[in-house]
């Protein structure tokens, strides 16, 4: 008797719509998805959004997709991409001024705690939001969600050998931009 792959009969629950299926699709893709568009942007609020507006727009396509279980994980970051793209589209909302910031809760555990890291995170993530958008995308995927080559190129939809030449001039580039910031007092 022919058993299916356990992947593979949960794409198939998904493409059923069996709500089982989603919980345990949704379990393994917010948080690469959420850190996915928190490193574009680093809002927190707008990465919850447009992780929850990801998976809505999958809820619709999924039943449609074609391929295997292998092509998932393409498809979600493709579907992220275009919400991500949408909202680059969308006219820029000014800054909140310092003085209403002030009495926003963060909810995550206290700066104390993560100073460091997030001292050295902001760092990275501002050294890559100074790339062109293809390169910052090509090196959030490769190196934060850590896609594969192949996946990456299917997400962006550009060949192989584009894929790599980002993947090169991102990292010199993010070279150059760390040295430069480490001259700076």
């Amino acid at each position: 008797m022919f058993r299916m792959h356990p992947d593979e009969l949960l794409l198939d629950q998904l493409k059923q719509r069996v709500p089982a299926a989603y919980a345990i699709f949704v379990d393994r893709f917010e948080t690469p998805l959420y850190r996915f568009f928190l490193s574009d942007h680093r809002d927190h609020h707008l990465a919850q959004e447009q992780t929850a507006e990801t998976f809505a727009q999958l809820v619709r396509t999924l039943p449609t997709m074609r391929g295997s279980y292998g092509q998932l994980r393409a498809f979600v970051f493709a579907t992220a991409r275009h919400i991500q793209l949408r909202r680059w589209r969308q006219p820029k909302q000014r800054p909140v001024p310092l003085a209403e910031a002030i009495h926003v809760n963060d909810p995550g555990p206290s700066p104390a705690a993560l100073a460091a890291a997030r001292e050295q995170m902001e760092r990275a993530l501002g050294a890559i939001s100074r790339l062109d958008q293809a390169p910052r995308n090509v090196l959030l995927l490769r190196f934060v969600e850590e896609c594969s080559i192949e996946e990456i190129a299917e997400i962006l939809e550009m060949p192989v050998g584009t894929v790599k030449s980002h993947i090169h001039r991102g990292r010199s580039q993010l070279q150059a931009i760390l040295a430069e910031q480490e001259c700076k007092p």
